[in-house]
């Protein structure tokens, strides 16, 4: 199984201080050194983020700290460093792996999510976006002044890809209508990269790369809803779509194209005879957390249908298999109802009966599926 980090963004999850059972950050009787601790946040929805404080339970985020000269605080103990979300009764707290103990002289903090056990500092962290791990690269700092008194940190997470969000539908092309394969990339984009989360930006870029989110869908009046995290060139550039449907190769490029980071273009579709038409492309922020449709193995996708109302969802993808967790917020003893699916595959769910929290896991998938909430329920 590949993976970027070590348990998941999929991830760890920081709870904020007044939420999590840690020492008072301000306290520190000793007066020589105290332990460093985190919370995290973000301004803006995030795919991988399940509310504006949490990340799935068991996610990693990498640190990195410095001194006020740049150099490694206190030796190359500190370079490379991570921290896991543990759910508890009282929140979800960050657990970091190397305990930092920072002293009177002052530290700066970085961090990324998730983490990357192939990095080796946050000064040159591998990014990739590609098929199977469609994961929200974010990053937060820095963080200077930190001290022995001043030892807690609230990480504020920033985006780093774009989405692209192809919508199909059949225009006057009457053919069966099997799409076999669907590409989303170009100059535009990229796939892989390296990025300095001290400098807030990719130190180099891998040029092309392609994203198949899917095998095979039917083309039907109804949209079908692909979604794919890219990198941005940070300039505009060509995005190319190609689509293979029945026997025909089809393709077409939009040109000066920009795609931002936290923001998801929408590209509207329709599939005519010999070629693809673009109806229309719009550019907004992620309007929510990681619900409605989720990005399933390259060979299916997973679909999320029904009443979802007051509920923060979560997914991880390992190895062909789907974790969903659930997360009621409409009251504190609200707990997430029993939820239904369709679709050939091994289902189970499990609900934690303290926190409402239900945790769906799908695996050996041979078909699309649906998943079918069915609400709250105080």
């Amino acid at each position: 199984m590949k993976r970027h980090f070590k348990p998941m963004l999929a991830a760890a999850i920081l709870s904020a201080a007044a939420c999590s059972p840690i020492d008072d950050p301000t306290k520190n009787p000793a007066g020589k050194e105290g332990k460093l601790t985190i919370s995290v946040s973000t301004e803006e929805p995030s795919r991988g983020m399940i509310t504006e404080r949490m990340l799935p339970d068991g996610s990693e985020m990498g640190l990195g700290l410095f001194d006020n000269d740049g150099n490694v605080y206190l030796g190359k103990r500190y370079e490379h460093i991570y921290a896991v979300a543990e759910n508890t009764e009282d929140g979800q707290i960050w657990k970091i792996n190397n305990t930092v103990f920072l002293k009177e002289k002052e530290a700066t903090l970085y961090a990324y999510y998730p983490y990357s056990s192939y990095s080796y500092n946050v000064k040159d962290v591998m990014v990739e976006a590609n098929n199977y791990e469609q994961y929200d690269f974010m990053y937060g700092g820095p963080y200077t002044g930190l001290t022995a008194d001043n030892r807690h940190v609230n990480i504020h997470l920033k985006h780093v890809l774009g989405a692209v969000r192809v919508c199909t539908r059949r225009g006057t092309y009457d053919g069966p209508g099997a799409i076999r394969s669907l590409g989303v990339g170009g100059a535009a984009t990229r796939t892989r990269g390296q990025f300095d989360v001290t400098q807030g930006k990719f130190t180099s870029l891998v040029a092309g790369g392609t994203i198949y989110p899917t095998t095979t869908f039917q083309l039907s009046d109804e949209p079908n809803v692909q979604d794919v995290l890219l990198i941005p060139t940070g300039e505009p550039g060509a995005l190319r779509i190609t689509m293979t449907v029945d026997d025909y190769i089809l393709e077409t490029t939009i040109p000066n194209f920009l795609l931002e980071p936290g923001k998801i273009s929408q590209i509207d579709i329709s599939v005519d005879w010999g070629k693809l038409t673009v109806t229309d492309v719009t550019v907004q922020q992620w309007y929510n957390y990681d619900r409605g449709t989720a990005i399933a193995p390259a060979d299916y996708r997973v679909s999320l249908e029904g009443d979802q109302e007051g509920i923060s969802i979560g997914t991880v993808i390992d190895n062909g298999n789907v974790t969903i967790t659930a997360v009621p917020y409409i009251s504190k003893d609200a707990k997430v109802n029993p939820v239904t699916f369709d679709g050939d595959a091994t289902f189970s769910q499990q609900m934690n009966e303290d926190t409402g929290v239900r945790t769906i896991n799908i695996q050996d998938l041979e078909s699309g599926v649906t998943v079918i909430f069915n609400g709250c329920s105080l």
